[in-house]
């Protein structure tokens, strides 16, 4: 518990020293706020507006949260060194739209503290994803 507490006090000083808003790329950049999906392409189609509402948050402990209307959906992710953002929420299926279509282990583009840009690791998927802070 003492590790735990004395890891997030230093990413919360690392954070709050920052002045700008370029690229991070560290699980601290991500672990403060809340977030949106502001943008979700695949295969050419913008499907952004499937996630509509929801609001997401990522605990340094690696538990993911997406609610919408007061429902909560648990998950997970994890950050692989600089290259890789790792997200579960369930399988992809019918039954599990939209939030199964974010589990994946995700390319960086970039990590900032507002914005974390994705795309698939599988080219022939063309999937993009934007996390914006609220």
């Amino acid at each position: 518990m003492r590790k735990i507490c004395l890891l997030l006090l230093w990413v919360s000083v690392l954070h709050g020293c920052s002045s700008n808003d370029n690229n991070d790329n560290s699980p601290g950049a991500v672990t403060f706020g809340s977030w949106r999906v502001s943008t979700f392409l695949e295969r050419g189609s913008d499907e952004t507006g499937d996630f509509a509402g929801y609001i997401f948050t990522f605990s340094a402990n690696g538990q993911a949260l997406a609610v919408k209307g007061g429902v909560s959906k648990a998950g997970s992710w994890s950050m692989t060194g600089s290259s890789r953002f790792n997200v579960d929420f369930g399988a992809k299926s019918d039954a599990n739209k939209p939030l199964g279509e974010l589990t994946d282990d995700w390319k960086i583009i970039s990590v900032s503290g507002s914005q974390i840009k994705l795309t698939d690791d599988n080219p022939s998927s063309a999937e993009f994803l934007t996390f914006t802070k609220n």
